[in-house]
């Protein structure tokens, strides 16, 4: 994909595809996000969301548009 797409917590997703979890927003180290937290449908216009395991906001990356 040549134009990498990122996300975070609270923007709205531009494409409609699945992100996959890149990081933790506060820099939190322990953050460890459940397999089903790793790898989000998003559809476009929809609000990228906090890992809820961890109680973080998070950088998420398109890795596959729908």
């Amino acid at each position: 994909m040549n134009d990498v797409k990122y996300l975070k917590t609270g923007e709205k997703a531009t494409v409609s595809g699945f992100y996959a979890y890149k990081r933790s927003e506060d820099g939190k180290i322990g953050c460890n996000p459940t397999p089903e937290e790793r790898l989000i449908p998003l559809e476009k216009g929809e609000t990228a969301p906090p890992v809820k395991s961890c109680g973080v906001s998070a950088t998420w990356r398109l890795v596959k548009k729908k």
